[in-house]
């Protein structure tokens, strides 16, 4: 029986060679391993900048004053 598969944890793609470690996950490139950091960089938030279908549509109902 040979070395279980190794999957990178960003894009779930079969580690080849020497793998990036960061914290508990593994990674097959430097790259995999900045993205998946950074989308949830700020305590947990993700890089989203679309607001979700409710907070559209209060905004609409209710638009700030100036």
């Amino acid at each position: 029986m040979g070395e279980p598969k190794r999957v990178c944890s960003y894009c779930q793609e079969e580690i080849e060679g020497e793998p990036i470690r960061r914290g508990n996950r593994l990674y097959c490139s430097e790259a995999c391993a900045f993205e998946d950091h950074r989308s949830v960089d700020c305590a947990g938030r993700t890089d989203v900048s679309q607001a979700s279908l409710q907070a559209e549509l209060e905004f609409r109902e209710h638009p700030p004053i100036s």
